[in-house]
């Protein structure tokens, strides 16, 4: 008789294969990963007031050099702003993925992949649905952001979570007793397991 609860362990897969999802850090990763778009596509649609605006960049750094040339506080803001609006997704898509044994490029190539894409679809949206005109450079710093945020956070944090899940599979960790992937707290993976 089914009582409608899933009994199955969080994980799925043996220890160490990269395909082996843990469940509740993928559901914290799709959750958080919905909220921060939420709030990019919220701030992306608040109308902006501007007395003269720039024409369209389709000139890869052009906006970046003359922002540097600049040299002005607001000028180093926007691009502060270009690079951090989506740096998040560099550990939140991996967290979404839910896989702690993920080889580190594929999982870089895979991020970086998936941030150009939502950052053009962003860019691509924000200039047909408000004033705001296309400019590669805002795709590219986005780009960057993320890249840097996965190499800053993701391969440390899984190398942290593969350490500790061998420390607790030895049996050295009270009633745990060297089980498998599904013998660690969800709470432990799920917090930073991309």
């Amino acid at each position: 008789m089914r009582t409608g609860i899933d009994k199955r362990s969080p994980t799925e897969g043996a220890v160490g294969d990269p395909s082996a999802v843990h469940r509740n850090a993928r559901r914290l990763g799709l959750l958080l990963l919905a909220v921060h778009l939420g709030l990019v596509l919220w701030s992306a649609f608040q109308p902006v007031s501007a007395a003269w605006m720039a024409d369209s960049n389709l000139t890869p750094f052009a906006t970046v050099r003359s922002e540097l040339s600049a040299g002005t506080a607001h000028a180093y803001l926007e691009l502060l702003r270009g690079l951090l609006l989506l740096a998040p997704l560099g550990v939140l898509l991996p967290l979404a993925g839910g896989r702690l044994y993920a080889s580190t490029l594929s999982s870089f190539i895979r991020t970086g992949f998936a941030a150009v894409l939502v950052a053009t679809g962003l860019e691509v949206l924000m200039s047909t649905m408000t004033s705001h005109l296309l400019d590669v450079d805002d795709v590219l710093l986005a780009g960057v952001g993320v890249a840097l945020t996965h190499l800053a956070v993701v391969p440390a944090a899984r190398a942290a979570l593969r350490r500790r899940h061998r420390n607790h599979g030895s049996g050295g960790n009270g009633g745990n007793g060297g089980g498998p992937r599904g013998s660690l707290n969800p709470f432990e993976i799920a917090h930073l397991a991309p």
